[in-house]
């Protein structure tokens, strides 16, 4: 039996998650969407993710510090940030916090769908 691949795309910018909703749109792939960290968190814990799309600038609760709530609870799950920061100095608060990887804006699609196939594990 195929497993349900299931992600949570924390994203504040409606336009961003339609954008993505549009990229997935019958892939099969169940998204459920995050509107700041804090929500990200509280889904997580009452759920089950292959992977996490976090964006980093949002109001209430950053993605930066969504992240580092959740390794404390769960070191595994994949979290990749979406941001439009590329300096040296993002890249690295990135991986500090425990992202396990960056895709830029405006999203690639075939770095996205890259990603994809290296963090979530296909039944």
């Amino acid at each position: 039996m195929k497993k349900t691949i299931k992600i949570l795309l924390t994203e504040d910018k409606k336009i961003n998650q339609d954008i993505l909703l549009g990229i997935l749109e019958g892939s099969g792939i169940v998204i459920d969407i995050a509107n700041n960290g804090q929500e990200a968190i509280e889904k997580h814990h009452n759920c089950e993710y292959s992977l996490i799309l976090m964006d980093i600038d949002m109001p209430i609760m950053n993605g930066y510090e969504a992240t580092e709530r959740i390794r404390l609870v769960d070191k595994n799950i994949p979290i990749v940030a979406l941001t439009a920061h590329n300096s040296l100095e993002a890249i690295l608060k990135i991986k500090d916090v425990g992202m396990n990887e960056y895709i830029n804006k405006p999203i690639e699609l075939k770095r996205l769908y890259e990603t994809f196939f290296r963090y979530i594990n296909r039944v």
